[in-house]
């Protein structure tokens, strides 16, 4: 239900910055994905405050986990369409003078998979993976689609899928056989 509230309180934040602005498509010089942005990560710090309080630190989880999501995907929208608020601007737009939002999602993303690499904290890494991964994709799309061979391009493209694949499943198998391998506990009944 928490979750839901949240997701709620987007579409509110949406709703009430549109109403504020009188629908246009700047409010405080930001467009809707930038918004979200930071909507995003006052989300992400109010969970931190959750830790704070013994009545609602079982909140602090999905708070977190939604807070990142928010601000994940607008930022990965944001480094796709820019601060540009109508679609005859941004397409005069060259993708290369955007490439400073790629960047910083880059950042964020390595941010927090070392956030949950540190503190055993599954959703950011997880989360962060995903968008490092999805933000490397989307570059790579946008800058060489139309530069190279569309055969090159696709084959590249499987190669790539093919290795993490790979990789992931090396990673996926050997969690499963850590399982698998752990001694009994001594408490357990039988």
């Amino acid at each position: 239900m928490w979750i839901f509230s949240l997701l709620s309180l987007g579409s509110w934040f949406a709703t009430e910055t549109g109403f504020v602005t009188g629908w246009q498509t700047h409010f405080l010089g930001m467009n809707y994905p930038l918004r979200f942005v930071a909507f995003g990560a006052v989300l992400t710090g109010v969970s931190f405050l959750l830790r704070f309080s013994p009545r609602a630190v079982f909140l602090r989880p999905p708070t977190f986990t939604v807070g990142l999501l928010y601000f994940f995907t607008a930022l990965w929208i944001v480094s796709i369409t820019g601060n540009y608020g109508d679609w005859e601007t941004w397409s005069r737009v060259p993708t290369t003078a955007l490439w400073y939002w790629g960047v910083l999602l880059g950042l964020a993303s390595l941010a927090a998979i070392g956030y949950g690499l540190k503190y055993d904290d599954t959703a950011s890494r997880g989360i962060g993976l995903a968008f490092l991964f999805l933000n490397l994709y989307t570059r790579y799309c946008e800058y060489f689609w139309g530069h190279i061979h569309k055969a090159v391009f696709f084959l590249i493209l499987a190669l790539s899928f093919w290795l993490i694949g790979r990789k992931a499943e090396k990673i996926w198998n050997l969690e499963f056989m850590k399982k698998d391998a752990s001694p009994p506990r001594s408490d357990a009944v039988e």
